[in-house]
Parts: structure tokens; sequence; C-alpha cells
């Protein structure tokens, strides 16, 4: 029996890495179909493991080896990371990311590979102001110190710093699932999870590496070291933006006097990280940037399509610039909900009211790309639901919408996502988590 064990677990093992390398090597993201079938297989060969394999030990050894997978790889599925490579290399001549956009500095600049990225970004990117953060731009300026000719070395050095990035995020992980009375293998959906794995290593999205950081914080909050954890917060926030939304939700976890001091240190440290890239034009241009994300581009929506096609039977046209003025302040309302109308005492009840004030967010939004879900993914696994894990699953094949004949969003793909999404959300909001029966075999029997 041991023998036949270990030999099962050979070939499930060989079979996940199998369909990593098959993923991200062989496939590109117009090969819909191929696509999404294989990084869906991944998942119920990962439900098997789970039930089978897990331990912490599997957990890591696995998660590295998948990762490590995609180390000498130029991404295929995303070109975010040529415009990251761009900002870099400007950074270098000494020039500030948010004040020009690639499509003016295009005739007027030359550094390696500068036709190249520019052409490959895509339109949209180059045809606006960078809206990375600062530490995420700090990040590029070392990719373009590697840009000496081929891309490899750019990519790696970034690689590098983020596959760091996940392994504290394992470590992380599983301390904070201890501190809360979590069985810590449960930090097996965020470390092996297919969503995780290809949008953070493979195509070099920063949404793990600002997990890092806010793990990092609520640590610290929940040791009541809140200089400390506002350091850290400063530092997600510098990675990516979204962070600023879940920093009153600690108002009631901490005192009033802790609060203080962890926003005053949040402020601090944001501005040392951004003082690097002021310029009176640079907030003018940070504030286009960001308002195109709710009034001009559109991309996986849920509750926002729906509203869209009802605007356009109404209408007649695309409402997407009036919804846009309208949901930053649904937001903001959002976000006043979960920190005053929720009790927040405990770190179980604000971990609680992150997911849903975050998956609020991305219910409404008019744009949703697979790696958003990463934030949710790890929130799931700390709160011990199971909708956000679902999520990870469905999210990806909004990918159909890269098809051979060019960019359409396929309804036939994207509406069943999201239902089983919605069911399972409200089933878990009515009925209570479903987590701790994730990695069993009688998933149902509930």
């Amino acid at each position: 029996m041991k023998i036949k064990k270990l030999l099962t677990q050979a070939v499930l093992l060989t079979l996940i890495l199998y369909g990593f390398y098959y993923l991200e090597h062989e496939l590109k993201r117009e090969n819909t179909l191929p696509l999404l079938s294989i990084f869906s297989l991944l998942f119920i060969l990962l439900w098997y493991w789970a039930q089978h394999f897990n331990s912490l030990t599997n957990i890591f050894l696995l998660g590295v080896l998948s990762r490590a997978i995609f180390i000498f790889h130029i991404p295929e599925l995303s070109q975010d990371f040529y415009r990251f490579i761009w900002d870099g290399s400007i950074q270098l001549l000494g020039v500030n990311p948010y004040i020009y956009t690639p499509e003016v500095l295009i005739a007027h600049i030359y550094f390696p590979n500068a036709q190249l990225l520019y052409e490959s970004m895509g339109y949209l990117s180059a045809g606006n102001f960078s809206n990375y953060p600062p530490l995420s731009q700090y990040l590029f300026k070392i990719m373009g110190y590697f840009n000496k000719g081929d891309l490899l070395y750019s990519v790696l050095s970034l690689r590098i710093i983020y596959f760091t990035g996940e392994i504290i995020v394992f470590l992380l992980g599983t301390t904070l699932l201890k501190k809360i009375n979590q069985n810590p293998e449960h930090i097996l959906w965020y470390f092996l999870n297919p969503l995780v794995i290809i949008e953070g290593i493979g195509n070099l999205h920063g949404e793990a590496f600002m997990i890092c950081f806010t793990l990092a914080s609520i640590l610290c909050l929940f040791h009541k070291k809140a200089i400390l954890g506002g350091l850290f917060m400063a530092l997600a926030i510098a990675t990516k933006l979204l962070p600023l939304l879940i920093v009153p939700l600690f108002f009631r976890f901490l005192n009033l006097r802790k609060f203080i001091f962890f926003s005053l240190s949040i402020f601090i440290f944001s501005l040392i990280l951004w003082y690097p890239f002021w310029e009176e034009q640079m907030i003018s241009n940070y504030r286009e940037t960001i308002n195109l994300w709710f009034t001009s581009f559109e991309f996986n929506g849920s509750i926002y399509n729906v509203v869209r096609s009802i605007g356009y039977e109404v209408k007649g046209y695309n409402i997407i610039q009036k919804v846009g003025k309208v949901t930053p302040f649904i937001t903001i309302g959002l976000v006043f909900i979960f920190t005053f109308l929720r009790s927040n005492r405990d770190l179980k009840s604000v971990l609680k009211s992150i997911l849903f004030l975050l998956s609020s967010y991305f219910f409404i939004a008019t744009t949703v790309h697979p790696w958003y879900i990463i934030n949710l993914v790890i929130l799931g696994v700390l709160t011990g639901y199971v909708y956000p894990i679902l999520w990870s699953l469905t999210v990806f094949w909004s990918y159909s919408s890269y098809g051979p004949e060019g960019f359409k969003e396929e309804w036939l793909w994207n509406v069943p996502a999201y239902l089983f999404v919605y069911t399972c959300f409200f089933y878990e909001i009515f009925k209570g988590a479903l987590g701790e029966h994730l990695q069993k075999t009688n998933f149902f029997r509930i």
C-alpha cells in the first residue's frame, strides 16, 4: 500500500508540474479551450492532492517546484511586464514615469529594446501615464538596470524578488493561521493555487508581493505594534493601492490612540516612498490615470455588466462615464459600512470585513482582471470561505476574451463563471463558510 501511495503521489506530482509547464510554455492566450481546460484540470489535481498528500512540507516543496518552472520564461499570457521594464528604463534616464506617456517619449529617447517595449505593451498602456505606485517603480528600476538586450534578465530580476516574497507569504500565512486557530495546512489553497502561481510568478503581477507586506502589517497589528504595522501597510500600498481601502477597518480592532499612530505611520512612510517622484504635474496625471479605471476601462465585470446592458436599453449608449462617477462614492460607502457597522473587535472579524469589503468592490468594478482575485484568495484561506477559491478558478475563464479572432468578451464563459461564484457566495453568507470541508472527500455532506 505504501508503494502504491508513493507511486500515486509521483504520478500526481508529475501531472501538476507538467500542467504548469504546458500551460505557460506551450500555449498562448489565443488558445482558449486548451488553456482554460488545463487550468481547470490543475484545480482538480490540486483538490486530489489536498485530500491525500497534504502536509506543510509537501505544500512548500510543490509550491516552490511549480514556481521554478516559470523562472526562465518570458510571460506569454500578459503584456504588462513590457510596461514594467519601460518604466524602469526611463527612470535610469532621469525621466519620471508619472509625467510622460510612452506615446510621447518614444520619439525622443533611446534605451535597449525601447521600440520593442513600446510596441508590445499595447496601445492602452502606451497612451496613458503609469499607474504603478512607488515601491513597484523601484522594482521596475531594477528591471531597467538589467535591460541590456535580452529581456529575460529583466524578467528574471523581478521574478526572483517576487519568488522571495511568495515564500515569505507562505511563512506569514501559516503563522497567521495558527494565531487565529485555523489549520495552517489550508495555506495550500493559496500557495499551490494555479491563479496565484501563473499570474504572480508567471505573469509578474505584484499582488502576491503586496500581500507579503499586508500580512506582515496584520501580524504586527495582532501584537498591537501600530507603528511597525503602519510601515508594512505603507509598503503594501506603495506596491498596489488596494490596501488603502482596508486601513479604516482596523479602527475598532485598535484603540483610538493606536489607530492614530497606525495611520500617522502609514502617512509618514508613504510620504518617504512617494517623495522621489514628487512633481506638481504628477498629482493631476495620477488622478487622471486612476479615474480611467472607473470611467473608461471595462473588462470582466459582473454587476457592472448588468447595469451597462440596462443602460444600453434605456439610454442607447454605454453609460460607463456615469457609472464611473458614482462608483467611488459607493466604494466609500462600503468602507464606512464595514468600518462602523461591524464589530471588528477581534482579528477574525476584521479579516471577514476585509474579505467582504474587497469582494463587494470587485463585484461592482468595471474591470476585474484575473490577478485581482489573488487578493481574495488569501482572505478566503484565512477566514474559511470557499467562494474566493472558486472565483480564482472561474476568473481565469475571462481569458476566453483573447480568442484567435481578436478581443471579444465571451458570455458563454463569463456568465457561468459568475453564476458559480455568486451561488457559492450567497450559500456561504446564509449557511456558513465551507472552508473546513474543502479538503474532505465528502465535501457536499455538510
